[in-house]
C-alpha cells in the first residue's frame, strides 16, 4: 500500500520578493519572469539555499553572479550585468555555456568539488573573479557564486569592461567585509554537526558580522513548547508561550521589531520556524535597508545550519532505532524498542501500538501513557471509529496537524488525545508482507508539527522498520515452535526417573533460523535405582547434525543399558561408527542410594554441583579428546552426591557468547543458580534458560536433586 499525502506548501514568500524587487532592474526582472518552463521552476518553489545566496548576490555593492543547478543558469546583479554589456539583460537565466563558456570548466569545478577558486584578468590588472560553491541544507553543492573585484593596485571602469565594475571606496570595503563575514560563517556552520554547535557558531560570529552589541539565538524542536537559547552567557530555556521575543517569533512566525533591534523567525524550506535569531545594536544604523538585508542573509544561513542539524541528528536517531531493532529476538522485544526508540527519532510523544486480539477486540501495547488514556482504548475493536482502529483496519495512514482537524473527521467523537495535551497526531499502519494492516502506531507532538516531504519520507522509513523487524520476529518464532516440535520427537526421554531423584530437562534450539540443532540429552533407568544421565553437542546445524545426533543418542542408550562401564563407552562408540562426526558428550551415572555420581566427560563442559549451604563448584575430570576421536578408556570423576545435593549438566550454548569470555559465562550461570537453589527444579531450569538467554546455539540442560 502506498503512502501519500500532500507536501506543505512554502510559506508567503512577499518579503522575499520585496528584497528583489529593490535589488535594481535585474531583481525586477527575475520577479517578473515565468521561471516554470525552465530548469530552476516556478519562483515560489525556490529552495531556501537560492533564495539566501540570490538576495546576497543582487544586494552586493560590487558585481556578483549566482550561477545555479547542473546547467549553471545565471542570476546576477547589475553590476555583473554591466560587464557583460549590452547583451547583460539578455544573459539573465541562461546556461553559463551560452553566456561565459570559458568559464564553464572553472565554474563546474567548484559545483563538483566545492572548492574556492579565482580568475584574473588576462593582463594580471584587471578585475579579480572569485567563485564559491553554494550548499543546500544537507551540505550539497547547489550552485556557485561570483564576486567581481579590483585586483591589488588596478581599477576597473566602464570603458574597459563595458560597465560600471568598482562601487565607491566606502561600499567596496563595507562589502568585501561583509562577504568575508558571510563566507566566514557559512564556512563554520557548515563544520557545525550539531544544533548545539550551530548556536554556538551564531553566537560567535553574528555581533561582529552585523556589528551588535547582543545576539540571542533559539532553537524550536518541532512540535514541542521548549526553546533552547544560546547567548554571550550561556544556554537556556524559554517557552514558547513566554512573552520573550524569541518566543513571540517562533509563535507568531513573524519578524519582531525591538527597540534597538529586530528578532527574525529561522525558516526551513516548507516555512517550518526552526528557530529566532534576536540582534541589538547600540545606536541607529546608517543604512537600515542595507543592515536588514544582511540580516536576512544571515538568517537564511542559520536557517540552513539548523536545518542540517535537526536532518543529520534524525539519521542517527533513525541508524540507532534501527540497530536496536536489528538484534530483538520476539515480538514483545520488538514491541518494547519500537515505544521507546521511534518516538525518539521522531521527537514525539505518547506512543501507543495497536495489535488485533481475540475476535474483534484490540489490544493497545503502551509504555507509560498515562492511565486515564488508557482507559479509554480498553473496549477498543478493530471496528472502532477512532484513528489508530481505522489504521489497523484499513492500512491508512493517518495524520491530524491540529484537534480542528480531529473534530471535522469524527464529529461528535471524543479526543482524548488533545484532552492529554496532544495538537498533532499521526497513526502508520504497519503492514505484514502481503500488504496486510498488522498493527497500527500511534504518537503526537503538544504543539502543532508541519511534516514536509522529509518528514514523511522519516515516517514511512520508521513504518517500514517496524514491518519489516514485527514480520521477521514473527517467522523466527514460528520457525522456532516448528524446530522445538521436532526436536521434541527426537529428544524426548522419560524424566520420572528413580525414587529420591528431582529431575527437570530443558532443550531450546537456536533463535537464528530454522536450525535442528545437534544439542541432545538422555535419561537411562538402571538397575538399583541408579539413573544414567547423557548431555551431548554434535557439531553442525540442519538435518545433517539432527541424524548424527539421533545415532549417537541411540548407541550411547544402548551401551549404557548393556552395562558398560562409562570408562568405555566413548572408545566403544568410536568403534562401532567410526570418526564421521564430531561433537562432544558428558555421561554421569547417579546413585541416590550410594549418594554418589560417577562422571566421564569428552571434550563437553564440566557439570555444576551445589551443595546446602556451599558456593557452586565446578565437578573436574581428567582429560580426553572429543567425541568421535575417542579411541581410549576415559577418566571417570566420583563425586559424593547426597540429600538436598544439586547437580546440573549443560550443553555449551548456556554459557558460550560471542561477546564475552567462555569463563564469564560459566560464572554467569553459578551467579544464576544461588538465589533459586532451593526452588523446585523445574523453576531452576527455567531461570537458567531465562536468565542466560542471547544464545546464537542450540541449548540442552538437565537438572538433578537428591531429594532424601
Amino acid at each position: 500500500m502506498a503512502r501519500s499525502s500532500d507536501a506543505p506548501r512554502p510559506p508567503d514568500d512577499s518579503r522575499w520578493r520585496e528584497l528583489l524587487s529593490h535589488a535594481g532592474p535585474a531583481g525586477r526582472w527575475i520577479v517578473d519572469h515565468d521561471w516554470a518552463g525552465t530548469p530552476l521552476g516556478p519562483l515560489a518553489d525556490w529552495p531556501p539555499s537560492l533564495r539566501t545566496a540570490l538576495v546576497l548576490c543582487l544586494h552586493s555593492p560590487t558585481p556578483a553572479a549566482l550561477w545555479w543547478g547542473p546547467e549553471l543558469v545565471l542570476l546576477a546583479n547589475d553590476g555583473y550585468l554591466a560587464l557583460l554589456g549590452p547583451a547583460g539583460t539578455r544573459a539573465l537565466g541562461r546556461p553559463a555555456s551560452a553566456v561565459w563558456p570559458d568559464a564553464v570548466p572553472a565554474l563546474t569545478g567548484v559545483l563538483t568539488a566545492t572548492r574556492v577558486t579565482s580568475r584574473h584578468g588576462d593582463d594580471g590588472a584587471g578585475p579579480v573573479f572569485s567563485s564559491g560553491p553554494v550548499v543546500d541544507a544537507a551540505g550539497h553543492p547547489q550552485g556557485v557564486l561570483t564576486t567581481v573585484t579590483a585586483a591589488p593596485g588596478g581599477t576597473a571602469d566602464a570603458a574597459t569592461h563595458g560597465g560600471p565594475v568598482v562601487a565607491a571606496d566606502g561600499d567596496r570595503r563595507r562589502a568585501l567585509r561583509q562577504a568575508k563575514g558571510l563566507a566566514r560563517l557559512a564556512g563554520a556552520l557548515s563544520a557545525a554537526g550539531s544544533r548545539e554547535a550551530v548556536m554556538d557558531v551564531v553566537g560567535a560570529v553574528t555581533p561582529g558580522l552585523v556589528g551588535a552589541d547582543g545576539v540571542r539565538v533559539a532553537a524550536a524542536t518541532a512540535g514541542a513548547w521548549e526553546l533552547t537559547v544560546t547567548d554571550d552567557t550561556g544556554t537556556g530555556e524559554l517557552r514558547v508561550t513566554d512573552d520573550e521575543p524569541l518566543a513571540r517569533a517562533v509563535r507568531e512566525e513573524t519578524t519582531v521589531p525591538l527597540p534597538d533591534g529586530l528578532c527574525l523567525p529561522l525558516r526551513d524550506g516548507g516555512g517550518a520556524v526552526l528557530g529566532a535569531l534576536e540582534v541589538r545594536w547600540d545606536g541607529p544604523a546608517a543604512d537600515e535597508e542595507a543592515r536588514r538585508i544582511l540580516l536576512d542573509a544571515v538568517a537564511g544561513l542559520c536557517s540552513q545550519a539548523l536545518r542540517r542539524a535537526e536532518l543529520t541528528a534524525s539519521a542517527r536517531a533513525m541508524a540507532e532505532f534501527a540497530a536496536r531493532l536489528s538484534v530483538t529476538r520476539s515480538t514483545g522485544e520488538a514491541i518494547d524498542v519500537i515505544l521507546d526508540a521511534a518516538p525518539m527519532a521522531l521527537g514525539a510523544a505518547l506512543p501507543g501500538l495497536a495489535m488485533r486480539d481475540e475476535g474483534r477486540r484490540v489490544r493497545l501495547w503502551h509504555a507509560e501513557l498515562p492511565s486515564g488514556l488508557v482507559a479509554t482504548f480498553d473496549d477498543l475493536t478493530i471496528d472502532d471509529p477512532r484513528p489508530i482502529a481505522h489504521a489497523l483496519r484499513t492500512g491508512e495512514r493517518i495524520i491530524l496537524r491540529n484537534r480542528a482537524e480531529f473534530a471535522a473527521r469524527h464529529p461528535g467523537l471524543p479526543d482524548p488525545a488533545g484532552e492529554y495535551g496532544m495538537v498533532t497526531t499521526v497513526v502508520l499502519p504497519l503492514l505484514d508482507a502481503s500488504r496486510r494492516p498488522i498493527a497500527a502506531l500511534g504518537f503526537g507532538w503538544p504543539r502543532e508539527r508541519t511534516l514536509h516531504d522529509d518528514d514523511l519520507a522519516l515516517l514511512d522509513t520508521v513504518a517500514d522498520l517496524c514491518e519489516q523487524t514485527l514480520e521477521r520476529v514473527r517467522l523466527a518464532a514460528a520457525e522456532h515452535n516448528l524446530v522445538t516440535r521436532l526436536a521434541g520427537r527426537l529428544r524426548t526421554s522419560a524424566t520420572i526417573g528413580p525414587p529420591g531423584l528431582e529431575l527437570a530437562t530443558r532443550y531450546q534450539p537456536a533463535m537464528s533460523g530454522l536450525h535442528l540443532g545437534g544439542d541432545w540429552y538422555d535419561l537411562v533407568d538402571l538397575d538399583d535405582g541408579r539413573l544414567a544421565v547423557v548431555v551431548g553437542d554434535v557439531v553442525g546445524h540442519q538435518v545433517e547434525a539432527a541424524a548424527d545426533m539421533a545415532q549417537l543418542r541411540t548407541v550411547v542408550n544402548t551401551l549404557i543399558r548393556s552395562g558398560v562401564p562409562l570408562a568405555e563407552v566413548f572408545p566403544r562408540l568410536t568403534g562401532l561408527l567410526g570418526v564421521g562426526f564430531l561433537g562432544t558428550c558428558l555421561a554421569m551415572v547417579v546413585d541416590p542410594v550410594a549418594g554418589q555420581a560417577q562422571v566421564a566427560r569428552v571434550g563437553h563442559p564440566h557439570p555444576v554441583l551445589l551443595r546446602p549451604g556451599r558456593p557452586p563448584e565446578t565437578v573436574w575430570t581428567g582429560h580426553s579428546l572429543p567425541l568421535g576421536l575417542v579411541r581410549d578408556p576415559v577418566p571417570v570423576t566420583t563425586v559424593a552426591f547426597g540429600p538436598g545435593d544439586l547437580l546440573v549438566a549443560y550443553t555449551d550454548g548456556l554459557v558460550e557468547r560471542r561477546d564475552q569470555a567462555y569463563d564469564a559465562g560459566v560464572t554467569a550461570l553459578h551467579e544464576v543458580l544461588v538465589p533459586v537453589r532451593d526452588q523446585p527444579v523445574e523453576v531452576i531450569a527455567d531461570t537458567l534458560l531465562t536468565k542466560l538467554s542471547g544464545s546464537d546455539d542450540d541449548q540442552a540442560l538437565v537438572v538433578i536433586r537428591h531429594a532424601g
